[in-house]
Formats: C-alpha cells, sequence, structure tokens
C-alpha cells in the first residue's frame, strides 16, 4: 500500500511539474481543424504522458489536478484544467472511469462553429 501511494505521489508531482501534452486513443486530430481527448479506462500513465506532450505541441496546456490508477496501472479517475491560451479554458473530470466513459475537452477552431470549445462529457 505504501509503494502504491508512493508511486502516486511521484506521478503526480512528475505531471504537475512538466510541460506536455498529447494525442492518444480518443484524440481525434484528421484536419487540425478540432481538437478532442477522451479519457477512459483503457490509458495509462504513458498515454497521458503522451496526451500532454501532444497538446502543448498545439498550443494547448492540460494540467492533471487529480490521477488514480488502478491495480493495473489503468485510469481509475481523474481531474484536470485545460487552456487553449485563446480565451478558452475549463476543468472537467470523473471519479469512476470505465472504458467506455467519454470524459475529456474539445476545441473546434473551424470557422463560425457555434460550440468551439466544451469539458466535461464528450
Amino acid at each position: 500500500m505504501k509503494k502504491l501511494l508512493s508511486l502516486f505521489i511521484i506521478t503526480v508531482l512528475i505531471i504537475s511539474t512538466s510541460s506536455f501534452t498529447n494525442i492518444i486513443p480518443g484524440h481525434k486530430h484528421g484536419n487540425d481543424k478540432r481538437i478532442e481527448v477522451v479519457f477512459n479506462r483503457q490509458l495509462d500513465f504513458n498515454d497521458l504522458v503522451k496526451i500532454k506532450m501532444d497538446l502543448s505541441q498545439k498550443g494547448i496546456t492540460i494540467n492533471y489536478k487529480s490521477l488514480i490508477f488502478d491495480e493495473n496501472g489503468h485510469l481509475q479517475a481523474i481531474r484536470f484544467f485545460v487552456d487553449c491560451h485563446d480565451g478558452f479554458s475549463g476543468t472537467a473530470g470523473d471519479e469512476n472511469l470505465s472504458n467506455q466513459s467519454r470524459v475529456g475537452f474539445y476545441r473546434d477552431y473551424t470557422p463560425g462553429t457555434k460550440l468551439p470549445f466544451g469539458t466535461g462529457g464528450i
């Protein structure tokens, strides 16, 4: 139990002091006009790091405020803050992720779009 708690604390410190972003399963980026990231139980720590690194390359900052992983290293719960640095930012999370969960965010850069940004259930 102490090892798991220590691993979790180290993970949170690494994520909070790093500045990466990513595109992972659940990230749709076909034409660079819409970015969508969806978190679910299929993701692990490496996926979250990749998401953070990929997003940062696109000018979007995501900070993981809370992460909980199960005994197999899969994401069980998340709370995050995302800032697109263009007036759109928000916070969302889920404390009980499943493989079918669709919590995350999107930023649509399509000119004239009615809903350019959203967080929470996607």
